[in-house]
């Protein structure tokens, strides 16, 4: 079995810890006891030093010399005894005057050094264990002080170090358990929660967030796996979605099929119909063969138009159908529509009213033909929903950006809202997100048949431009409108 990286960690610090410990206790049983040594030579140097400063320090009394040396004596923790140039005691601690009751403490060796000269000296039981070491040195002014150090306070010392190094490796011991359990601790709870995410990103289940605060590499880590997690959740669905629209593509392609000849067998028939009535000589009447001839042609145009509508819609399916974007005059466009449909509503025995067109400019970019056909698409429309006597309105007001439905993605700052609106019955709520789908057809008030491109087609046209467009029902009637951001030119 694996270990987790709790007990790795744990384990790692905590022997980490134990090693630095006992390297620590190691060099202090081996090197303190000479370390010990080393500080008492140095403290012994600085003695002598000193002692040679008070000797030749002129307004120094003799009380006051040997008062300033006891000072030494207890600062030193052992022994002290001055000579001067020629053997005679000055000051011995723990002696007499007679420098013979202090042989055992003044080597003869050490009244031969000569003036700067310093030496170490031994002094051994009768088991051959030193028990004490004398510093002796002949100063410049050629006094010779000799300063004892006692082994035994070295060796007391250094034990009572190894101890207090003891308790504190025990105490440090005992302070990185738990210090290595809470760092371990601190580091795998966080990544086991990492795991289970990405565990659950696995299983694609994309509501499991980390919902860490830190902002060290783990809480870094967690946002990455976050940000990731949300990017292949986007990314998964949008391929659920291809993936479906895939699946349904060939029953699409089969439908449309099915719609398009279903549209185009009602003009046939009346077409064939009508020609062989004319071929079999039944129509004798020639008023009556130029109505037949008439109807012949409107099926015609209507075949002509339906063919070009499938074009545009089968361009649009397939990704091809372009927009040729130029700056233009809106109203240019709109003032020979008004007339042009003003005809065709006499006909139809339909009030069509419009706005009163500016005698200024109002520029947009976009397709001209394009926007054109979504404006005949809309107002044919309106005219299928609108019986005699019945009133279709053009409206077009220049807005400000405020106004708009949508934040113009351009130039302008300004736009146009163009709407078309009929006097009729509305439209039913569950219809109107289906309007705009390719060979959906409404019931109409007068009757009359459409394939249903025409809207599928202007959504598409306005879709590519990336204007707001709508439907919805307004007073007596349906309304129809798109937004144009442009800008107004006097």
């Amino acid at each position: 079995m694996k270990k987790s990286i709790f007990t790795k960690t744990f384990v790692t610090i905590l022997i980490a810890v134990l090693i630095i410990l006992a390297a620590a206790y190691t060099v202090t049983s081996l090197f303190a006891e000479n370390i010990y040594y080393s500080s008492k030579i140095v403290q012994a140097k600085e003695t002598a030093r000193e002692v040679g400063w008070l000797v030749d320090e002129e307004n120094t009394g003799y009380s006051e010399f040997i008062y300033s040396v006891d000072e030494l004596v207890i600062q030193t923790g052992g022994r002290i005894i001055i000579l001067d140039k020629d053997n005679q005691m000055v000051y011995g601690s723990r002696a007499d005057s007679d420098l013979n009751n202090a042989n055992e403490f003044v080597p003869p060796e050490a009244l031969k050094l000569k003036a700067k000269e310093y030496k170490i000296y031994e002094y051994k039981n009768s088991s051959g264990e030193v028990t004490q070491y004398t510093y002796a040195e002949r100063l410049e002014n050629e006094v010779l002080v000799l300063v004892g150090i006692q082994v035994k306070s070295i060796t007391e010392t250094v034990a009572i170090i190894k101890r207090i190094m003891m308790f504190v490796m025990i105490a440090a011991a005992i302070i990185a358990v738990d210090a290595a359990y809470l760092l371990s601790r601190n580091i795998s709870v966080p990544l086991r929660r990492l795991n289970y995410v990405a565990k659950e990103i696995g299983r694609l289940n994309f509501d499991i967030r980390y919902e860490g605060t830190r902002e060290d590499e783990i809480g870094m880590l967690g946002g990455t796996l976050n940000e990731l997690s949300e990017k292949l959740e986007k990314n998964i669905n949008g391929l659920k979605k291809e993936l479906e629209k895939e699946k349904n593509m060939d029953y699409l392609r089969r439908q449309f099929i099915a719609q398009a000849s279903h549209e185009m067998q009602t003009p046939i028939a009346i077409i064939n119909s009508y020609m062989e009535a004319i071929e079999d000589g039944i129509v004798e009447d020639e008023e009556e063969r130029e109505r037949y001839f008439e109807i012949i042609r409107d099926e015609t145009n209507k075949m002509s138009k339906m063919v070009k509508s499938m074009l545009d819609l089968s361009q649009i399916e397939s990704g091809t159908f372009t927009i040729k974007r130029a700056e233009f005059d809106i109203y240019g466009l709109l003032e020979p529509a008004c007339e042009k449909f003003r005809i065709l509503a006499e006909s139809q025995d339909i009030n069509f009213l419009h706005s009163e067109i500016p005698k200024n400019s109002f520029y947009i970019y976009g397709d001209e033909f394009r926007l054109e056909q979504v404006l005949t698409n809309f107002i044919s429309n309106a005219y299928k929903h609108t019986m005699a006597g019945k009133m279709t309105y053009l409206s077009f007001r220049e807005i400000e950006e405020s106004e708009m439905a949508e934040p113009p993605i351009s130039r302008y700052d300004r736009g146009i809202r163009i709407s078309v609106w009929n006097e009729g019955e509305a439209i039913n709520e569950a219809d109107l997100p289906y309007i705009w789908e390719s060979f959906y057809k409404a019931k109409t008030l007068t009757g009359q048949k459409g394939t249903g491109l025409g809207l599928s087609i202007s959504r598409s046209i306005l879709q590519l431009h990336g204007y707001a467009f709508g439907a919805e029902n307004v007073g007596d009637g349906v309304e129809f409108w798109f937004e144009a951001p442009g800008r107004f030119e006097k």
